[in-house]
């Protein structure tokens, strides 16, 4: 793990390439970044949360990282072999969504989950079928909100949380999507949505995606184009 502030990240534009990460921290010749996210300076997170790509989660205390300088690496999580990163969180101890590859879900508690040491591994959330992986965990802070997923083939649809039921951590979860899920994201109305896809990208409001049950493919939002990734701004 690394701290970086955005301050030093030179500004550029939407065509622009933009500058080798290895410029502006110390990685390793054979490291790569996998995952980020942000730290607001005015933050009341507790905990930072992991999320890998084989279903395991692991909650540790945001001090643990906070403590240390920000061009010189620490180690951050202990990953098994083949596993790697899906996501981070910075939480509290709310509610999580996880959403897979392969559009499983499961939501459960976060509360229980003891907080553990900056080299560890982490605890199961879901249990997954051979060909499958998580794709994101998604804190629910506002239950009035809906989740949004989206597939490769540019369908998107939300769904209100309340179709998710509470379930025990290490389950098998419920089907959220019919097709390959390429992203998710917690929303409501107001939020902007940036869809990237290939060859095509477009920003839409969460009001402009179809409300639908869980278990369903969605409305197409860029034809002919594939999903590659979804941000909310």
């Amino acid at each position: 793990m690394f701290r970086l502030l955005v301050d030093n990240i030179p500004a550029g534009t939407n065509a622009s390439k933009g500058v080798g990460i290895g410029s502006l921290i110390n990685l390793e010749p054979s490291e790569k970044v996998i995952a980020a996210t942000t730290l607001e300076r005015k933050n009341n997170k507790k905990y930072v949360v992991f999320m890998t790509k084989q279903g395991l989660i692991k909650k540790t205390l945001l001090e643990e990282y906070t403590q240390t300088k920000r061009s010189t690496g620490i180690a951050a999580i202990k990953l098994k072999e083949g596993d790697s990163i899906a996501n981070i969180e910075l939480m509290n101890e709310e509610e999580m969504i996880i959403i897979t590859k392969k559009g499983m879900s499961i939501r459960f508690e976060t509360k229980d989950i003891t907080a553990i040491g900056r080299v560890a591994s982490g605890v199961k959330t879901i249990k997954l079928d051979t060909d499958d992986e998580v794709l994101v965990g998604l804190p629910i802070r506002d239950k009035k909100e809906t989740i949004a997923v989206f597939s490769s083939f540019g369908n998107a649809k939300k769904t209100n949380i309340d179709e998710f039921p509470l379930q025990m951590r290490a389950g098998r979860g419920v089907r959220c999507c019919k097709d390959e899920v390429v992203g998710a994201v917690t929303l409501n109305d107001e939020n902007e949505i940036l869809i990237c896809g290939n060859p095509r990208s477009i920003c839409i409001l969460g009001q402009e995606l179809p409300l639908l049950k869980r278990d369903t493919v969605g409305n197409l939002m860029i034809k002919d184009s594939i999903i590659t990734s979804v941000v909310k701004i």
